[in-house]
């Protein structure tokens, strides 16, 4: 059960790092066709996700923290940012503190955000795996069911050694 959390949680961390990876300017990459990705380039892949999602989790932990600091809970600092979102369907309103609270935060993680990429592309161009070929791989799994599974089945295969 907490390998199938952890791959969840794994997989959307790839569709934010493609995404993130994708945003840095690189040309349009060629998806990669889901029987030419290696069983090696799935471990590959595997291991840099893991790092990726490291960073992710220590940025999490970063902004948590912030929130403790600032005074104010994740829960409630998630419902201003969902109403900030969409405002016609909320109603939410908020107090001085946590207005000014709600700019700190704000601040905070742009530049959290900008650090949190950084370190994933550097992680990226420090891998045996190119940026486009990483961002291919992505993207071919999230078109193909059969590359999946293969990916599935070779994390849970690494994380039970």
């Amino acid at each position: 059960m907490k390998i199938l959390k952890n791959l969840k949680a794994l997989l959307l961390l790839i569709i934010v790092s493609t995404t993130t990876i994708a945003a840095q300017n690189m040309p349009m990459q060629q998806i990669a066709p889901a029987d030419s990705v290696t069983d090696s380039e799935i471990k590959q892949f595997v291991l840099l996700a893991q790092e990726l999602q490291a960073i992710q989790m220590e940025a999490d932990k970063l902004i948590i923290a912030k929130l403790e600091e600032e005074g104010m809970s994740t829960q409630r600092f998630q419902e201003i940012m969902q109403s900030m979102q969409d405002p016609a369907s909320s109603s939410v309103t908020l107090n001085t503190e946590e207005e000014k609270t709600v700019a700190n935060m704000q601040t905070f993680l742009q530049e959290l955000s900008t650090k949190a990429q950084q370190d994933q592309m550097a992680s990226v161009q420090n891998s045996d795996m190119s940026q486009e070929r990483f961002q291919s791989i992505a993207q071919a799994m999230q078109m193909d069911k059969n590359l999946m599974m293969r990916f599935q089945e070779i994390a849970t295969e690494m994380g039970s050694n």
